[in-house]
């Protein structure tokens, strides 16, 4: 554990965004070719946004679709889920290796690991995604949460 890395905290971004950006923020760093699919939560507070790399003129190396949540216009919530030959040749035990070497031991509950700090989530596993012929795949997930919306159930 690096002790230095745990005292300043987890960055809060990922992928380029920001946790607190606006949608116009996210459209400029990722140009959508097409108006990717939003969701209103019941309550008003929360829109869903689901971007695929074919709908955006730039996107994330290596990662295939982007699930956005904005609470009163502002990011508070990224989930990066990367494509099918990264999430081959990388497993979840290498990735979260990787930020362990920067933010120290996470925690761990089931197959998904985490690390949080007073302002934002980090969480790494692996998502099921439905393929073709009702098979369902694995894919690496990496997710940047607003501490607020992080219940535990992570």
């Amino acid at each position: 554990m690096l002790p230095c890395a745990r005292a300043q905290g987890l960055q809060r971004y990922l992928a380029s965004l920001r946790i607190g950006d606006t949608l116009e923020d996210i459209r400029k760093i990722y140009p959508p070719l097409k108006s990717g699919s939003s969701y209103k939560e019941p309550g008003g507070e929360i829109v869903r946004i689901e971007a695929d790399r074919k709908e955006s003129k730039r996107f994330p190396v290596n990662v295939s679709r982007m699930r956005l949540r904005l609470r009163k216009g502002h990011l508070v919530h990224l989930q990066l889920i990367y494509d099918d030959d990264y999430s081959r040749r990388r497993s979840l035990e290498d990735l979260v290796m990787d930020y362990s070497l920067i933010y120290g031991e996470p925690r761990r509950r089931g197959e998904a690991y985490w690390w949080g700090d007073s302002s934002v989530v980090l969480r790494l596993g692996n998502i099921e995604l439905p393929a073709a012929g009702g098979v369902v795949e694995l894919r690496l997930c990496a997710e940047l949460i607003d501490r607020d919306l992080f219940d535990g159930r992570y």
